[in-house]
């Protein structure tokens, strides 16, 4: 069985989504959630960010009893009702090109205060606001009912997340000294098109000092891999919309480096570690990135770690919650995932990073790769 061998999300499970998302919508007072099409509306209506925004408003809404609803443009009606929503008794609102959208909003939608998505314009909330409506931003709770996976969910993203690992490995044997880092970019969206999941693919790749700009430059495809340096790989796709995101500090198969650069490699894998032990329910997304960071710090490379612990994955390659030192407001809750991607980059001279998905469980996190790296020659 393939590691992509895995069901999309049912329609009954996007009904009970719309149904936690009216509760908490009661629960706040508020009449309705707006959203733009957006990572939000993907993960509540089936309908995802590729619809293409414009100054016209596409708002997809629900109540806090439930009701499904949108407001459209009229003359685009005939494309929308071709999307693939997933929803019961869906009422529409739909606005004539002389009119303005939020007129016709105050007039015909029923809702006086509404929940806005984190996605939605600015455009959108004046709009609203000047049309009477009282606009909020999506609270904390709202955001965390996205953030906590479900069975299915987490079945997705372990299948494709395992398969970019294995993904990895196959382009280790495939490095050599003298390669390019766009050869390798080349060989790895290969693997992926072959596989299926082409579409969602991105990478970084990084060798040497290249990497001590964690996410390199935009000319470096021609850079030349020479003896005694690290291949950094940061890499992913998506499956039915759920990101990888998988990074690995590797050498070729017989590549040696020098004992500083082991030593550093050595001291990231450390700080990883410590922040899994950490990934627990219960925890501040501060206190994990301060464990990764003490490792480091105690060696004398803090300064070096330039980047915050993690984010979140899911729909969107970076969401809720996020891992930095300054997050003592957020708490990890059972069944999230987020990413452990400590790093240490020296200008000049070297980038290390290792990243894997972790789910966040009552007594330990899970890694959703399967197992974390063994070695520069063991991904």
């Amino acid at each position: 069985m393939s590691l992509l061998d895995v069901p999309a999300i049912s329609r009954g499970e996007f009904l009970a989504r719309q149904t936690r998302l009216a509760a908490a919508l009661d629960e706040a007072g508020v009449d309705a959630f707006i959203a733009e099409p957006s990572a939000s509306t993907a993960y509540y209506f089936n309908i995802s960010a590729s619809y293409e925004l414009s100054e016209r408003p596409y708002l997809l809404m629900i109540s806090r009893d439930a009701q499904v609803s949108y407001l459209a443009p009229k003359f685009e009606l005939g494309r929308i009702e071709r999307l693939p929503l997933v929803a019961e008794n869906v009422h529409v609102y739909a606005w004539p090109e002389e009119e303005s959208p939020y007129k016709v909003f105050q007039e015909q939608v029923p809702y006086d205060s509404i929940m806005l998505d984190e996605h939605a314009r600015f455009m959108i909330a004046a709009g609203l606001m000047n049309a009477g409506i009282d606009v909020f931003p999506a609270t904390t709770q709202i955001n965390s009912l996205r953030a906590v996976k479900s069975d299915a969910e987490l079945a997705i993203l372990k299948g494709i997340n395992r398969f970019t690992l294995e993904l990895v490995r196959s382009v280790q044997q495939c490095i050599e000294v003298g390669m390019t880092q766009g050869h390798v970019t080349e060989a790895a969206e290969g693997l992926f098109s072959a596989a299926g999941v082409g579409a969602g693919f991105w990478s970084i790749v990084l060798f040497g000092d290249e990497a001590a700009s964690p996410h390199g430059s935009h000319d470096g495809a021609g850079r030349v891999l020479k003896e005694g340096e690290f291949v950094l790989i940061d890499i992913g796709s998506s499956l039915h919309g759920y990101g990888s995101d998988v990074t690995r500090t590797i050498l070729p198969k017989k590549g040696k480096v020098s004992h500083r650069l082991m030593d550093a490699w050595h001291l990231v894998h450390a700080a990883q570690g410590a922040a899994l032990e950490k990934m627990v329910e219960g925890t501040p997304c501060a206190a994990v990135d301060k464990a990764a960071r003490a490792v480091l710090d105690a060696a004398g490379l803090g300064d070096a770690f330039t980047h915050r612990l993690g984010h979140g994955l899911g729909l969107e390659m970076h969401e809720h919650p996020y891992l930095n030192g300054a997050n003592m407001e957020e708490s990890l809750l059972m069944n999230e995932v987020a990413t452990n991607e400590p790093g240490v980059y020296v200008i000049g001279e070297f980038g290390i990073r290792l990243e894997d998905a972790v789910v966040v469980g009552k007594e330990q996190g899970q890694v959703l790769t399967g197992r974390r790296a063994k070695s520069p020659w063991e991904p």
